[in-house]
């Protein structure tokens, strides 16, 4: 789609492109947006309910659903919505399975072609059950030797994520959908509790989402971006992952050189802070006769 820059009270018409190859004839001036998979999701919206693109910059509440297209309002946001954003429903159940119909048929080209994924990331996941489905629907086409990584993304996966971890080979914090899952000011806690949750089950924790995107844009590393990277390796996260820094970005190799520098720097820096205080037997035989 074409970039749109909305203010707030613009009304959009939002259609899915997959199921007709046009936008709804009667628009009202309206501005289009083709949203595919809209058909599926008809189900679980209704008027007055949230329709949040890019990581909750804009922010839109559905006036009327009907048969072919719903009518949204934006009421808050400055961000252009453009092709590839996220979306996310703040007021509607998921419409999402642990893994879809097209995720199988991906899965089942890899082993036709014997590329064995070393990882399964699920995304959305809402309780153990989720993580044991998927384990066994992607089982059946890869055999034993894979991982299951949980995302967490959702309140309900946050409520029950003991649980989750112990039925997942490791977890990643999706900080974007999760922050307006579980509101942004508790993202610092839920992230230093799923860390530190997974470290004590001895599985694989990653982080991600918004680590170096200014950077990425800019060239000029953020004050904030390096103390949420220290904060990371003080918390000892297995690993960072960097999306839009090497996807949407002009700097991927940069992106990468500096987190690899910051968090070995940070990691060297903590641990040796952490090291016990030598006995002064210990120092005097350092320092020799």
């Amino acid at each position: 789609m074409e970039e749109l820059r909305l203010a707030v009270g613009d009304r959009v018409v939002i259609w899915d492109s997959e199921t007709s190859s046009h936008p709804p004839s009667s628009q009202n001036g309206c501005a289009t947006v083709p949203l595919p998979g809209l058909d599926e999701l008809q189900a679980k919206l209704a008027p007055k309910h949230g329709l949040w693109f890019c990581d909750g910059r804009l922010r839109f509440v559905v006036e009327e659903v009907n048969g072919s297209y719903v009518v949204a309002r934006m009421v808050e946001g400055t961000a252009p919505l453009k092709s590839s954003n996220s979306l996310f429903l703040p007021d509607s159940p998921s419409p999402f399975a642990p893994i879809t119909p097209l995720d199988l048929a991906l899965l089942r080209a890899f082993a036709t072609a014997d590329l064995r994924p070393e990882w399964v990331a699920l995304s959305l996941i809402a309780c153990p059950e989720d993580v044991w489905l998927a384990r066994q629907q992607a089982g059946k086409i890869l055999g034993p030797d894979f991982r299951v990584m949980a995302k967490f993304e959702t309140m309900a996966a946050v409520q029950c994520a003991e649980t989750i971890i112990a039925q997942s080979d490791g977890l990643m914090v999706a900080r974007g959908d999760l922050a307006l899952a579980v509101g942004y000011i508790r993202v610092p806690e839920v992230q230093e509790h799923l860390v530190a949750a997974a470290r004590k089950a001895g599985k694989v924790s990653v982080v991600a989402t918004q680590v170096l995107e200014g950077f990425a844009e800019t060239g000029l590393p953020q004050r904030p971006e390096l103390s949420d990277l220290s904060l990371i390796a003080r918390q000892r996260a297995g690993a960072v992952m960097l999306g839009k820094e090497t996807v949407y970005s002009p700097r991927p190799i940069e992106c990468i050189r500096l987190a690899v520098e910051v968090l070995t720097h940070e990691t060297k820096r903590f641990e040796a802070e952490s090291r016990p205080p030598r006995s002064r037997g210990q120092r005097r035989a350092c320092a020799g006769p």
